[in-house]
């Protein structure tokens, strides 16, 4: 009988926690099948893309999720501009107007980071995201070049180009670079057409315990550090979501130490419908 009750009881304790789960930051009306939120439509752009607090040089926390920064370069501020029809480099690398160039395979419409001065410098265009929270990002790329640039962590306070990373206290809430490859010797990709996933985790040097995922407010930014455009085409950014039920789905590759039904009655096997799991020193409740 005692057994029974703390199988009931974990079993009450585990349907009382929720279970952790992602959606889209994104319609899905607006993307495709996977996810991914092409900016290949007017009408995209402008339910979702606006421009950062050109004033002060700083995110916007009450702009559009996906929002553009001008290259810092004087005299002329160059913008970061997002157009439908905007044709990025094809698979080999090459951009319109090239004789190697090939349309068929070139990326239409995006987001086109203005180049930064000179190769290596940090002072290009930057895309930055607005997120209430943050669980991935991904994105999808293309440059006619080898691909130079820098994630960062922006504050609402903080200018973009005021980078604090390497101060005696590096993680404040200003900005700060959180991944970087814009050296000789690192890139982020070679010349062409590119899946960047995983990005929220990415680190290198400063900041190592950093990280884009949050269940708060979090504001990223890539910063383009060549002096050629890169192309952004696609975004695809999952935010955390509280399950409500509390059930999560069962993974039938884990090995399960011991299986119970709702009643506390052990079982051979993870049966069809609701099932009380131990595994691990871990019991919770599960659906198949």
């Amino acid at each position: 009988m005692k057994k029974f009750f703390t199988i009931v009881m974990l079993a009450v304790t585990t349907m009382s926690a929720s279970a952790q789960v992602t959606k889209n930051l994104f319609d899905a009306a607006d993307c495709d099948a996977d996810g991914w939120l092409w900016l290949n439509t007017q009408e995209k752009i402008a339910k979702y893309v606006g421009t950062i607090n050109e004033d002060g040089y700083t995110v916007d926390p009450n702009g559009k999720p996906i929002q553009m920064a001008f290259a810092n370069i004087t005299p002329d501020y160059p913008e970061t501009v997002a157009d439908p029809d905007v044709l990025g480099a094809d698979e080999g690398g090459y951009v319109f107007g090239d004789e190697e160039f090939n349309a068929e395979t070139a990326l239409k419409g995006g987001i086109a980071l203005a180049p930064a001065s000179t190769q290596m410098s940090m002072n290009g265009g930057c895309l930055v995201l607005n997120l209430p929270s943050c669980a991935t990002i991904s994105l999808i790329l293309s440059s006619e070049a080898k691909m130079l640039g820098r994630t960062l962590m922006l504050s609402p306070n903080n200018s973009i180009d005021n980078d604090n990373s390497t101060g005696t206290d590096p993680w404040t809430g200003d900005t700060k670079s959180i991944y970087a490859k814009a050296s000789v010797f690192g890139q982020l990709h070679i010349a062409g057409q590119w899946k960047w996933e995983g990005i929220e985790s990415l680190n290198n040097g400063y900041n190592t315990g950093v990280t884009f995922v949050s269940n708060e407010p979090v504001y990223f930014a890539l910063q383009n550090c060549h002096k050629y455009t890169i192309y952004v085409h696609a975004i695809r950014v999952t935010l955390p979501q509280q399950d409500p039920t509390g059930i999560s789905s069962v993974n039938t590759s884990n090995t399960v130490s011991e299986v119970f039904s709702l009643d506390g009655r052990q079982q051979a096997k993870v049966t069809r419908g609701l099932n009380i799991i131990r595994q691990n020193g871990v019991t919770r409740k599960v659906i198949k």
